[in-house]
């Protein structure tokens, strides 16, 4: 991206269609980047809002396809002529008992949160390194690192996702491309809103999921808008030599690799237990 103008600056953002995928869309495309967003059912865009529709240019992909992958990035490239950011944010959550959530509906969930990301890195990987340049940001999450009880399935993608992350930035070092991710704490979003539940009428666990499930949903209503992870995203674009992960969100958020490498492991899973009701 050396000596590019921002206004030359072509990006791929997957999940582009609400949330934090459609803030940061939205942030680029006003600071004048060509701003390519993908949604899984195109015949929907139209229903998108307005300022999205007219300044982000919306493609058809579905990242636990491969072929719908392969189809959407080539779309994209002949469409933009190359990449210079691709950002990696397609995903959802899940809660619930690890006992009592079957294992497909976990595999369902990586197909998206991790294995969506490896397809489209696949597809976009060899152009940027052919290319000698490019920048790609994976949104992760400060649950992959601060595990909440009853999402851990959820914090197990993230948690691979830093992991793939930190491998792929030492395997294209040598071709420059830059790799780095952002880990949003809570976020207000519908993300609660279309978490997958599972959790059986009688679970034993019902009592405390409850609990934890309360201070997820008034953590959410006091969170900073999606604008914050824009903010970061926009940040990083503009950043010569990006590090390995960004936290992003309030000061708790932002605060929290701190008290991870100060806090002893027991004494963390302790106050996670206070912070979720579960003592």
């Amino acid at each position: 991206m050396a000596g590019k103008t921002t206004s030359e600056r072509r990006v791929l953002i997957t999940g582009a269609s609400s949330g934090i995928g459609a803030a940061v869309a939205l942030f680029l495309a006003d600071r004048g980047y060509k701003v390519w967003g993908t949604t899984r059912d195109l015949a929907k865009a139209g229903s998108f809002p307005g300022e999205l529709r007219e300044k982000v240019t919306f493609l058809a992909m579905d990242v636990t396809d491969q072929d719908s992958v392969h189809r959407g990035v080539e779309e994209f490239f002949r469409q933009a002529g190359g990449i210079d950011i691709l950002i990696n944010n397609a995903g959802y959550g899940v809660f619930g008992p690890i006992e009592e959530f079957p294992v497909e509906r976990v595999e369902a969930l990586f197909a998206v949160n991790y294995f969506g990301v490896l397809r489209v890195l696949q597809e976009v990987i060899p152009v940027m390194r052919e290319q000698g340049s490019g920048l790609i940001i994976n949104v992760t999450s400060l649950a992959g690192t601060f595990v909440i009880p009853f999402q851990v399935h959820y914090s197990a993608t993230k948690y691979a996702l830093e992991a793939l992350t930190e491998g792929l930035r030492q395997e294209l070092r040598p071709f420059g491309v830059k790799v780095t991710a952002v880990a949003p704490g809570d976020i207000k979003t519908r993300f609660n809103d279309v978490t997958d539940w599972e959790m059986k009428e009688d679970s034993p666990y019902r009592e405390w999921a409850e609990r934890c499930w309360q201070t997820i949903e008034e953590n959410m209503a006091k969170a900073p808008p999606p604008r914050v992870i824009a903010e970061k995203v926009a940040w990083l674009a503009e950043k010569k030599n990006p590090g390995p992960t960004y936290p992003a969100g309030d000061l708790l958020s932002v605060q929290l690799p701190l008290v991870n490498r100060l806090v002893p492991r027991r004494l963390r899973e302790k106050l996670t237990r206070c912070f979720y009701r579960l003592d």
